[in-house]
């Protein structure tokens, strides 16, 4: 336990630091860092180490993965916004002082309109946008699972229900609602039968 106190004094700052810092060299030593945590999750099992010890090294790293991932994307994003404005001032420094006097803010904010949707829409489309927004996707949807892996070995330890209880309790009511409306068209269905029946008998006398 102090091993683990004396890491988490340690990490937890540093980690907290890297986090706030996007730069390419704080991206860089987190990478480092997620590749050390990956190899002592996947290392073999040792006996004083905690099954959720393990899980929480799993998501810490899942979650500095995000983070790069999401450097990497702010860093693609943000590429159409400088050229769209290098492009937006270009042209406002071509308009002749003719033109300018009847240049107002509308036709400001259409030009700039245009060329930054021009701008967005071809990066958007391009194979590095796509790539690096696949694998933020893919960091996601793992964070996601390894929150999940914690929440559900907690929610055991303290004998609290998790997601997959609510997700079965959902489907056997759901079940018992079918079998129920199945059980009152089949108790229905006999009780119309005779009523008709009754109704299609000649009368007496």
């Amino acid at each position: 336990m102090k091993l683990e106190k004396l890491w988490s004094n340690w990490m937890i700052p540093f980690l907290t630091t890297r986090a706030v810092d996007s730069s390419l060299f704080a991206v860089a030593q987190g990478d480092e860092i997620s590749e050390a945590i990956k190899r002592m999750v996947e290392a073999p099992r040792l006996a004083d180490m905690w099954n959720l010890n393990r899980q929480v090294y799993a998501q810490m790293a899942a979650w500095m993965d995000v983070c790069q991932r999401m450097a990497a994307y702010h860093a693609i994003a943000s590429v159409p916004w400088g050229k769209a404005y290098e492009r937006y001032s270009a042209s406002l420094a071509d308009t002749e002082k003719e033109d300018a006097k009847d240049f107002d803010w509308r036709k400001g904010f259409a030009v700039w309109r245009a060329i930054a949707n021009k701008e967005l829409i071809s990066t958007m489309r391009s194979k590095d946008f796509l790539a690096v927004q696949r694998e933020l996707l893919r960091a996601a949807l793992d964070l996601r699972a390894r929150q999940q892996e914690v929440a559900d070995s907690i929610g055991r330890l303290f004998g609290v229900p998790n997601q997959h209880d609510f997700d079965e309790l959902a489907r056997q009511i759901t079940e018992l609602r079918r079998e129920l409306r199945a059980s009152l068209r089949a108790t229905q269905r006999p009780e119309a039968e005779g009523r008709e029946g009754v109704a299609g008998q000649p009368g007496e006398g």
